[in-house]
Formats: structure tokens, C-alpha cells, sequence
């Protein structure tokens, strides 16, 4: 007489091709993780370049000619502060704003990356262990039969 609290054939199949889509969809999130994770410091040294230049400055006027060079660098000096500061300050501040919101933004999205991977290790590495345990208790099942 078959044991009530057993489930049916059908329902082990069923688990079977479950678990399998599983396994393989973690197997193919690993290789994805690890493409990204060889990727991890070409994106620590680009937030560092990121940051490194998020801020525009104002332009320095400067000249390589030796003779005239402090006349060229006194006439374009005035020449921004009579008739260029006024219209590249603004622009120059919008795009600091701009800089700095999306470097936190990008900064952010390696953060929730890095927490995703290390949710999808811990997802995996509990996954490997209930399908020990699932193998351990079919073959105790099994055994016991």
C-alpha cells in the first residue's frame, strides 16, 4: 500500500525539472558574475578617474611665447573677466552639478551591483545546499523502499 505522505511520481518529476532550472540559471548568473567581477577593477579605476574629473575649472590662460608672454596672459586674463565670466561661470556650475549627481548616481549603481553579486553567491550557496539535502533525503527515501 502506497504511503500517503509520499508524494506522487508526477510531483517528483516535477521537482526534478524545477531544481534543474534552477541549477541552470545559477550556473549561467556565475558566469555572468564572474565576467563581472574581472570587470570589478577596470569600474574601481573608472569611479577614480570619475572622480577625479568631476569637477570643470575655470580656463588658465597662459602663452609659450617668452617675450610677450605676460602681455598675451594680462590681455586674456581681462579679456574673460570683461567679457567671458559672466556667461562661462554659469555653464561651468551647471556642469559640475551635473558631474557630481552623475557620479553618485554611477557610483550607486556599482554599489547595488556589487550587493547583487554577493546576494547571488549567498542565493547560490543555499541552493547547493538544499539540493544536498534533497539528494540525501532521495537517497534515504529510496533506500529505505
Amino acid at each position: 500500500m502506497p504511503d500517503p505522505a509520499s508524494p506522487p511520481p508526477d510531483d517528483d518529476l516535477r521537482v526534478a525539472e524545477v531544481l534543474q532550472q534552477v541549477r541552470s540559471g545559477v550556473r549561467q548568473r556565475r558566469a555572468e558574475a564572474a565576467t563581472l567581477t574581472a570587470g570589478a577593477e577596470e569600474v574601481r579605476g573608472g569611479l577614480l578617474e570619475l572622480k577625479q574629473r568631476e569637477y570643470v575649472r575655470e580656463p588658465v590662460p597662459f602663452s609659450h611665447r617668452l617675450s610677450l608672454g605676460k602681455l598675451i596672459v594680462l590681455s586674456r586674463k581681462a579679456f574673460f573677466k570683461l567679457f567671458l565670466k559672466w556667461l562661462v561661470r554659469p555653464v561651468i556650475e551647471q556642469q559640475n552639478a551635473f558631474n557630481q549627481t552623475a557620479a553618485r548616481l554611477i557610483e550607486d549603481l556599482a554599489e547595488s551591483q556589487a550587493r547583487t553579486e554577493r546576494e547571488l553567491r549567498q542565493v547560490s550557496a543555499r541552493l547547493e545546499t538544499l539540493q544536498q539535502r534533497l539528494d540525501e533525503e532521495s537517497r534515504s527515501g529510496r533506500g529505505g523502499e
